[in-house]
């Protein structure tokens, strides 16, 4: 008799988690999201925090990959507000900055900086850099058709920085003669002037984009859904620019230490602000995924998912996507995910917790990343991300 009420008790339990997790989580809604990341294919905290650091520079040269050295930053801040009409329908409102800046060192550099040119005579590469920053105002409607459900946000945005791909490149031969150049060219697109800042002009010129989203429930226990995030409509138009440049520094010489007149020439930065138009759009992304219930309820589930990323202007193949998350929810207050996967070059480890009250919600993430898997958990990448809600 006791296993038999035992039974029903959880059973029951499982149902009722079942139909609360179907419901809205609040009729209105109103909070923030912010986030930051940081990353790298060199060197972790472990590497420095340390009481004596030994730099050995030729085992440094060594466990750098024949791309060079990426550095990579991201953030995201956003304020929302949410409102659902009922159980099929709502929308919300959101309005915040994001973007991601990314760059890279030559291995070459460090060759010729670790083992000099007694091995290799030949240097050459790019160090180069690309990004930006986009301010975006954004509407999220959202409904239900029996077992679809779709979403469509179209949003406005204004890119505050940006900066195609560009940089410096370099070029060293001392096979049998001394010839060395080097020439800088990096431009930085603004809706303002970065000479004189207005920022009352920042809206002039905003560009429009639409995401879609997608999920149906296929069976009891499995959903298929997709995103198609900013799908170009109208690019925004960057009139200002800042160029930052040298001139080609050049040496040639047959014999540098019998030449008593060599003159070495001064490597001089130049900047140069002109206006224009430039056309530029955020980066295009398509995910497909699932959402499996193995236990046929919501409070555990499994998320795979798989896609590619396109960033235009950048020159760069667009980014190959794929992750695997873990879902848990405890009674529908406690959240937890624990997530891995490669995305947009870089290999990212999260886990997440949440408590939902109702009225007020905490959502903590923390994670770890890197270009390299192996060294994406040596610490040479973070990323944190809070967020609060309110509401009832």
């Amino acid at each position: 008799m006791k296993k038999y009420i035992a039974l029903c008790l959880v059973v029951s339990s499982i149902l009722s988690l079942r139909l609360y997790a179907e419901k809205p989580r609040r009729l209105v809604e109103l909070g923030f999201d912010a986030g930051a990341g940081l990353a790298n294919n060199l060197t972790g905290i472990r590497d420095i925090m340390k009481k004596q650091v030994y730099l050995d520079l030729e085992a440094l040269s060594r466990s750098i990959s024949q791309n060079g050295i990426d550095l990579n930053t991201d953030f995201e801040s956003k304020m929302f507000f949410n409102f659902n009409l009922s159980e099929l329908w709502g929308f919300g409102i959101s309005s915040g900055i994001e973007g991601s800046i990314n760059g890279n060192i030559p291995k070459s550099f460090f060759t010729l900086l670790t083992e000099g040119n007694i091995h290799q005579h030949t240097f050459e590469g790019d160090f180069t850099v690309f990004g930006g920053i986009f301010a975006n105002t954004a509407v999220d409607v959202h409904g239900t058709f029996g077992k679809l459900r779709v979403g469509i946000i179209p949003a406005l945005y204004v890119p505050l920085i940006y900066i195609p791909r560009s940089g410096i490149n370099y070029g060293l031969d001392t096979d049998t003669a001394l010839n060395a150049r080097a020439e800088a060219d990096i431009t930085v697109y603004s809706p303002f002037s970065l000479e004189n800042p207005d920022s009352s002009t920042a809206m002039q010129g905003a560009g429009f984009d639409l995401s879609l989203q997608g999920e149906y429930a296929l069976l009891p226990f499995l959903d298929l859904g997709g995103t198609l995030s900013h799908i170009p409509l109208g690019g925004a138009v960057l009139k200002h620019q800042m160029r930052v440049y040298s001139e080609e520094f050049t040496i040639d010489k047959d014999n540098l230490l019998q030449d008593p007149n060599l003159e070495i020439p001064e490597f001089e930065i130049k900047q140069e602000y002109t206006t224009g138009s430039y056309r530029v759009f955020r980066p295009l992304r398509f995910d497909v995924y699932a959402l499996y219930r193995p236990l046929l309820v919501d409070f555990f589930s499994i998320r795979p998912n798989i896609g590619f990323t396109h960033v235009f202007g950048a020159g760069i193949a667009p980014y190959f996507n794929a992750g695997l998350e873990l879902r848990l929810s405890v009674l529908r207050l406690l959240f937890f995910h624990l997530g891995t996967g490669y995305e947009e070059s870089l290999w990212r480890h999260r886990l997440g917790f949440a408590v939902n009250l109702r009225f007020v919600e905490l959502d903590l993430e923390a994670g770890l990343r890197s270009q390299d898997f192996a060294k994406s958990f040596n610490l040479q990448g973070m990323h944190v991300k809070v967020g609060l809600r309110l509401g009832f």
